[in-house]
């Protein structure tokens, strides 16, 4: 794994949290009921949806199906996936610093630690392949 991949999925990883945070993160979880979408912050009766995927009355399965879908990727969750995800890459640099060490069998373990959490980022890049500056050297 390259400082290029590191840096690729950063650049993604900013992405998904810019966009989290302008649908207005409430600090709640979305729930799909029917075919709407509403914060579990204020569902109530008497509250619209936050988006509908479909008519509220009479919606089909697959309009339902798609506000479920829609529910699953709310803000918050967004969010702590990227905490998630930057976690990992950081106990990537973390272990490229710590190769150094003198202690052999400590330098072989975090090279293959290192290496380990390297094919685990190549795997969440794939999620990107179609991304203009995705490298096909990254494919595993």
């Amino acid at each position: 794994m390259t400082a290029g991949l590191v840096a690729f999925l950063q650049a993604r990883l900013d992405e998904r949290e810019a966009v989290a945070v302008a649908a207005g993160v409430t600090g709640k979880d979305w729930q799909a009921v029917g075919t709407g979408v509403y914060s579990t912050a204020a569902f109530d009766d008497d509250v619209a949806p936050l988006v509908t995927a479909g008519p509220e009355i009479g919606g089909s399965d697959e309009d339902a199906a798609r506000a479920e879908h829609i529910a699953l990727h709310d803000p918050a969750q967004v969010l702590r996936e990227v905490v998630a995800i930057r976690g990992l890459l950081n106990q990537y640099t973390a272990l490229k610093t710590s190769a150094g060490t003198a202690d052999a069998s400590h330098r072989d373990t975090a090279d293959m630690h290192r290496m380990a959490v390297g094919m685990a980022a190549q795997h969440l890049a794939h999620a990107y392949a179609d991304h203009p500056d995705y490298r096909p050297e990254w494919r595993l």
